[in-house]
């Protein structure tokens, strides 16, 4: 994100809360925690993830498996 201040560019950086290595005591917790913050996300991010899933699986179809 990108601020104007009078005429000079000033960077602002949004944080993300989430960044980093998250570590779970159990698989459920992680299944929950995933669950959630799926459930979190816009409209808009569910589809940019569901568009990116589309590329590597068209790109992993076409591929050749050598021995």
């Amino acid at each position: 994100m990108k601020k104007y201040e009078k005429n000079k560019m000033v960077s602002i950086a949004k944080e993300d809360p989430h960044h980093g290595m998250k570590a779970f005591s159990s698989q459920e917790e992680a299944e929950r925690y995933n669950m959630i913050e799926t459930l979190n996300k816009t409209d808009m991010e569910k589809f940019q993830l569901f568009c990116r899933m589309m590329r590597i699986g068209k790109m992993l179809s076409s591929a050749k498996i050598i021995k």
